[in-house]
């Protein structure tokens, strides 16, 4: 990482100012990679208010494995395909938890991770911006619906985000490595490799091997392995490897 963007350095600041004054807070992250898409020093800046774990993009991983991932958190957690209505379950914790109206509530996440969908499923309109690429929302703002008033902040990056972080779409582009992102994607996923690509992984170099398989040259007549990468973590991204389940729940929490 060549440095935190200044905006997603304010979202911090900002959210050390309101902390106070939120009667509970939301913390978006994504089924697939529960431990690299979550940001530890969040829990740590807002224990002192109810708080609940959402993991989107669960239709893209093993459903045994997210299942397990929310029992072993020692918080409330819902999973939930941020691109469909919120779950029951999500709406009435969020109508039990106290205070006086309008709730104040804090939705939290990495940049890309589903953040802003989420706050527009749970308002029930387009007030957050929404994107394919990480780092669309730029600004703080307050969004208010009945008695239901959200922060919304931009995302905000661990000072150190994993590969694994990367390889799922929360890193802006030139801020890792995309064939060691790649191949980390390809290990921890053997079976939708060996499916979609004829990779055995552990034989030969799999980057290479996926483009051998895709046909993928440069002009001088090798293998491509930049087009390769791009290739294995485009498909990740839109759902072409499946179950794309990278951590599990014996990873840690």
């Amino acid at each position: 990482m060549t440095g935190i963007p200044v905006h997603m350095q304010r979202a911090e600041s900002v959210l050390r100012e309101a902390r106070h004054h939120l009667d509970a807070w939301i913390e978006v992250a994504d089924a697939r990679a529960p431990v690299s898409s979550r940001l530890p020093r969040l829990r740590h800046l807002l224990d002192h208010v109810q708080g609940a774990l959402v993991l989107t993009h669960a239709d893209l991983a093993d459903r045994s494995a997210v299942a397990a991932w929310c029992r072993a958190l020692e918080q409330p957690c819902f999973a939930l395909n941020a691109r469909i209505a919120p779950p029951a379950a999500l709406t009435r914790w969020l109508e039990a938890q106290t205070g006086r109206p309008p709730l104040r509530l804090f939705i939290a996440g990495m940049p890309n991770v589903g953040k802003s969908t989420l706050v527009n499923r749970l308002i029930g309109s387009r007030s957050a911006a929404v994107g394919a690429k990480p780092g669309v929302t730029r600004a703080e703002q307050w969004i208010r619906r009945g008695d239901l008033a959200l922060l919304d902040l931009p995302g905000i990056l661990p000072r150190k985000p994993t590969l694994l972080a990367a390889a799922i779409g929360l890193v802006p582009e030139g801020e890792y490595d995309s064939d060691e992102a790649a191949r980390t994607v390809l290990e921890a996923l053997p079976g939708p490799a060996a499916q979609r690509y004829d990779v055995v992984v552990g034989g030969r170099d799999a980057l290479e091997a996926v483009a051998e398989h895709q046909h993928l040259l440069s002009r001088g007549g090798s293998l491509d392995l930049q087009r390769a990468a791009q290739t294995v973590l485009q498909d990740l991204r839109q759902g072409r490897l499946r179950p794309a389940q990278l951590e599990w729940p014996s990873d840690g929490v």
